[in-house]
């Protein structure tokens, strides 16, 4: 009889990278991680997604530590398209959509690769969104978006930068991108490798401060 399940192993594996990293994440500063690190793989299969939102692992997306980020990118939203048409790309249980309700956005979509996750926005019943499971990478669309929100996704992608590209075609003219990620060094490398491709209009940096966690919004549009 096995003393251990697959499961507790893999469980013990990422403990033990996660002490073991740990003095690097903690006095190591993000930019010099980004240059010295390579960028890892942080891809996630639907199946894991569907796991993680049907345990409520995400839930904490809808406390206090997050408000900051989110009050930007509906800030953001208001003051360079106030009636956007919006497109959010990785909406999860549609908590922008919750933010942006109140907001005279145009129309309201959000895609993300979790089915389970998009059960859940859906028994929102949030007036005039609407949701759909996509797969950004292989997401295509005749429609036309104001706004396009990649709000905590880009780092699971294994090239962000080309699907933001692709992506651009769906914007209308004098469209944006408003893109939030956590600071953190593969997030620093992803967005010295948009800084190369897009003008940056914006960008701020919020700080939780009970947490320590920070995060970089900006606004952002093809050159």
């Amino acid at each position: 009889m096995a003393l251990f399940t697959a499961n507790e192993l893999v469980g013990t594996a990422r403990l033990v990278k996660k002490i073991l990293e740990w003095p690097v994440h903690k006095f190591i500063p993000v930019a010099i991680k980004a240059a010295i690190l390579p960028r890892r793989n942080t891809s996630i299969s639907d199946q894991r997604w569907n796991r993680e939102y049907q345990s409520g692992e995400w839930e904490f997306l809808s406390t206090t530590k997050e408000v900051g980020r989110y009050s930007v990118i509906l800030g953001y939203c208001l003051h360079f398209k106030p009636t956007a048409r919006v497109l959010d790309v990785g909406c999860g249980t549609g908590i922008l959509a919750h933010w942006l309700s109140s907001a005279a956005i145009s129309s309201y979509l959000g895609i993300d690769l979790s089915a389970a996750a998009i059960e859940k926005a859906r028994q929102s019943t949030i007036e005039g969104a609407e949701f759909a499971v996509a797969d950004v990478t292989a997401f295509k669309t005749s429609r036309l978006f104001d706004v396009i929100v990649f709000n905590e996704i880009l780092y699971y992608l294994r090239t962000p930068e080309d699907e933001m590209r692709r992506l651009a075609q769906s914007l209308a003219p004098g469209g944006i991108f408003i893109v939030s990620m956590w600071h953190h060094a593969d997030g620093a490398s992803t967005w010295k490798r948009l800084r190369a491709g897009f003008e940056e209009l914006d960008c701020v940096r919020i700080a939780h401060t009970p947490s320590g966690l920070k995060w970089n919004v900006a606004v952002l549009r093809p050159r």
